[in-house]
């Protein structure tokens, strides 16, 4: 079930921190029962949530459903009343949950930002306290978007949304995305010792565009090859809650076809473990990231609440900001130590996303997300524990 103490983080305000991700005395998020902050009143939350819908519908061209928008202002209503009432010790069923994360979506805790010519609007009422933080660091978050692409797959296994997941640039024509995306596009597709056998559907392709409002020139490239796969991992890790095997490796390198007068995209940069500046330790807890993708697909730690109130929301491409909440070697079930958790707001279309560094590294790629599940359980890999499985994929360290 939820938990009402993350919740309740999630709402903290603190009163001394500053509008930017890095001010006050442990920045824009409280920490559980120590929070130092207060939480907001209800109905300004629920006033926040009327503003995020009416901004969606605008910035879409959707008109939303009156009944729907009534009725998760409702479910808000309630479940802020819960939470809010009965504190930490409060029970949570998906409903509640459901509701709050719309609230926290809204309010600027975890928001889901649309991407607009490759960045965000920094106006945006859900943005909160990313403003600043974001805009400090555009041209990384404009690289990065960019960067990232849509895994197409005009053959209808793709229905309705006509794509499985998230991928982007990590070498000259060469994208990085999740296994079990590939295996969408490779239908009966085999790996073996980090090679793939099996045959890629017809006309798949990575879209770079497909942002809300404002369509870019074209971005599309066929999708040539496998380049390289990650571990299956053995079956005694297998978590039978989860059907997640931390000691395996979701990942695919794809290759792109070229297309004439089209550049690639400009590769992202990785966090590498054999980096001596770094020392492998960037994939940290508290480090404030962001994700850059195209949640739509059912899953992930939100559910899609606005799906009740709008038509047609998914698919376009959207940052959310979190932070890392385990470090490599944290994470239960994790033989590998490579496995690391954050709180960045994700749907099923996020698979594939990079979590990128929101501080002092931007725009380097710490970790890649592969899975999510309801009550802000999101699993990353670590690049930086796992360089040596992409070597076909990324360039040398420096010296």
């Amino acid at each position: 079930m939820p938990d009402a103490e993350t919740y309740l983080a999630l709402l903290t305000r603190d009163a001394d921190a500053s509008p930017g991700l890095f001010g006050g005395t442990e920045g824009a998020v409280g920490r559980g029962p120590a929070a130092t902050g207060s939480l907001a009143d209800k109905s300004e939350l629920v006033e926040r949530l009327k503003a995020e819908i009416a901004y969606t519908g605008q910035i879409t061209g959707i008109e939303a459903d009156q009944d729907a928008v009534d009725a998760v202002l409702a479910d808000a209503g309630e479940s802020l009343s819960l939470i809010l009432g009965e504190g930490p010790e409060a029970t949570l069923g998906s409903a509640d949950e459901a509701a709050l994360e719309a609230v926290v979506r809204s309010d600027g805790s975890r928001p889901v930002l649309f991407v607009i010519d490759d960045f965000v609007d920094v106006t945006a009422p859900n943005i909160g306290r990313y403003d600043a933080s974001l805009s400090l660091v555009e041209d990384g978050v404009r690289q990065v978007c960019q960067a990232v692409g849509r895994v197409d797959d005009p053959s209808g296994n793709a229905a309705p949304l006509g794509y499985h997941g998230t991928a982007w640039a990590v070498g000259e024509g060469l994208v990085i995305t999740n296994y079990h995306v590939l295996q969408e596009i490779a239908p009966g597709g085999v790996r073996r010792d980090g090679t793939f056998e099996g045959r890629l559907t017809t006309g798949v392709a990575v879209q770079f565009g497909h942002e809300v409002r404002n369509p870019l020139p074209e971005r599309r490239f066929p999708i040539r090859r496998v380049v390289s796969v990650g571990g299956e991992g053995a079956d005694k890790y297998l978590d039978a809650a989860t059907q997640l095997n931390f000691d395996g490796l979701d990942f695919a390198v794809l290759e792109l076809e070229p297309v004439p007068g089209r550049p690639f995209p400009r590769p992202l940069p990785v966090a590498r473990g054999d980096d001596l500046m770094t020392q492998g330790a960037l994939a940290t807890a508290g480090r404030a990231v962001y994700l850059v993708g195209y949640p739509g697909r059912s899953g992930g730690t939100t559910p899609e609440l606005f799906e009740r109130i709008f038509a047609g929301v998914k698919s376009f491409k959207r940052l959310s900001p979190g932070e890392i909440m385990a470090s490599p070697g944290q994470v239960p079930n994790d033989p590998r130590n490579w496995v690391i958790t954050h709180d960045a707001s994700t749907l099923g279309g996020n698979s594939g996303s990079a979590v990128v560094d929101l501080e002092t590294h931007g725009p380097t790629c710490l970790a890649l997300h592969f899975a999510g599940q309801p009550g802000r359980q999101n699993w990353a890999y670590a690049f930086e524990r796992m360089t040596g499985e992409l070597a076909a994929a990324l360039p040398a360290a420096r010296p």
